[in-house]
């Protein structure tokens, strides 16, 4: 209360109308505090906002200079952190003000010295698209169709919200949701990547996801390519549809739902809540590379019609479409590189302990993707559990085994390799393929045994490995 006491005499001082609106009442009246407060100022509320963040030590960050858009952060009385953000009133008042806002239950707003000096507060709401009832009727409505058009951002923000406060559509809302979905193609690329990763960090990412696509159509007219995934079969499933479970097995599994592994779930939780960037944990992009992780089979399908369709090198293929989805929400090169790594890597874990060098491929998978392991082992058990454990439930203590060793510090100082990929593949004209990481487990393993130092004696010994396959299949 005393920080909003010390706006409320700044107000006073520069005979300012203050008012609290959107998110901080709408949870009020939910009996939930909130530490992030919308409020609208009546004029100069660029200038209100710099001297807020004056007075209280607090920074001040200037989000729309055109409409005197503001955030403030500072240091509540409890000691914790509180986001202050500021805005001008639109229109001729606030009432103007609020039916310019996306949904009902956000379109309300009390005056700051209401809400701190009458116990009846909540009766001298400003409430022009009765929103009050619409939430306690537990119904998300928009206050106009025109709003979607306005700012497209909201056609994802209605289904966050969704279940973020567990309502239900109004059917109207829910047809103009449907009428405007391809206006999301307009949405300003930062806007809109900040809302797709609030949904996607929220514990209902994938059901969310699932009626953006099924219910609305918003998704394809997101990014293109996930329409693609819905028209596209692989097992008798759509590539989308299978992405889209195989996000929700994954929330499952962090639930511990699905697999038990109690002590692990602490240091994934920890791991997992690490920010890529601000405010965008590495669960999000996690979530996101479940969907996306079969996108190179749109277009690596090969079979004669009425076959069973197969997918070649389609793993490397997905590489393109992530690249294309960064670009589309204007990601930064360190969420496209964990991005990548994910989609293009998804089924690796799946080979270590199956080969005979067990040691050395979990070596190799160790250096190689370092503090991405638990991210890989974890798709890759929501994946294998979408597919209904198809590879065998030994998989489970296989993949346990990987997480158990990253966290006992299997990753910590193991040597960068001598040779890559790359090199093995330009230099003995090799696909890529499976068995151009078998050699390199090899090269990797002599590495670490001592027996190779530099890049030649590493293709020597790859030569040598290439020689003796060849003489075996000529032989068998």
């Amino acid at each position: 209360m005393g920080t909003l006491r010390a706006l409320a005499d700044i107000a006073r001082k520069e005979d300012k109308k203050l008012y609290l609106v959107g998110g901080f009442v709408r949870d009020a009246l939910r009996g939930t505090q909130s530490r992030d407060l919308d409020l609208v100022v009546s004029e100069e509320a660029a200038w209100f906002a710099r001297r807020a963040a004056c007075s209280l030590r607090g920074s001040y960050d200037p989000l729309d200079t055109a409409a005197q858009h503001s955030r403030v952060r500072t240091i509540a009385d409890d000691g914790l952190p509180l986001v202050l953000d500021f805005s001008q009133c639109r229109g001729k008042n606030i009432v103007d003000d609020l039916r310019l806002r996306d949904f009902t239950v956000n379109a309300m707003a009390v005056s700051l010295d209401d809400y701190l000096n009458k116990q009846d507060w909540q009766g001298r709401i400003c409430d022009p698209c009765d929103g009050k009832n619409d939430l306690a009727a537990g119904i998300l409505r928009l206050t106009a169709e025109e709003c979607l058009q306005d700012d497209p951002v909201r056609l994802l923000r209605a289904v966050r919200f969704l279940h973020k406060l567990s309502l239900r559509f109004d059917p109207e809302s829910k047809e103009m949701l449907r009428r405007n979905a391809g206006f999301i193609g307009n949405a300003l690329k930062g806007k809109l990547a900040i809302e797709f990763f609030k949904i996607l960090s929220g514990s209902r990412a994938a059901e969310s996801l699932r009626v953006l696509h099924e219910d609305l159509g918003i998704l394809s007219a997101l990014f293109a390519p996930f329409g693609a995934m819905a028209a596209t079969k692989s097992n008798g499933e759509d590539l989308l549809t299978h992405g889209l479970y195989t996000c929700e097995l994954l929330e499952e599994i962090l639930l511990g739902n699905v697999v038990s592994f109690p002590e692990m779930l602490p240091k994934l939780s920890l791991h997992l809540q690490k920010d890529v960037v601000e405010q965008c944990p590495r669960f999000a992009y996690l979530k996101l590379a479940c969907i996306l992780h079969d996108v190179g089979k749109i277009d690596r399908r090969s079979g004669k019609s009425g076959q069973a369709a197969r997918f070649f090198s389609y793993e490397l293929a997905g590489e393109a479409y992530v690249a294309g989805l960064v670009k589309r929400l204007n990601l930064s090169s360190e969420e496209g590189k964990l991005l990548s790594v994910l989609v293009c890597n998804h089924s690796r874990p799946l080979y270590i302990g199956k080969e005979a060098e067990g040691l050395p491929a979990r070596l190799r998978f160790f250096q190689q993707f370092r503090d991405s392991v638990p991210e890989l082992v974890l798709l890759a058990l929501a994946n294998a559990a979408a597919d209904r454990w198809a590879d065998g439930k030994d998989l489970v203590t296989r993949l346990t085994g990987l997480l158990e060793q990253f966290f006992a510090g299997a990753a910590a100082d193991l040597p960068e390799p001598t040779i890559s990929a790359q090199d093995v593949m330009e230099f003995f004209k090799l696909p890529p393929a499976r068995p151009v990481g078998q050699l390199l487990e090899a090269a990797y393993a002599a590495q670490l045994a001592g027996k190779v130092t530099r890049r030649s004696e590493a293709l020597a010994l790859i030569s040598k490995l290439l020689e003796q396959a060849g003489r075996r299949e000529r032989e068998g």
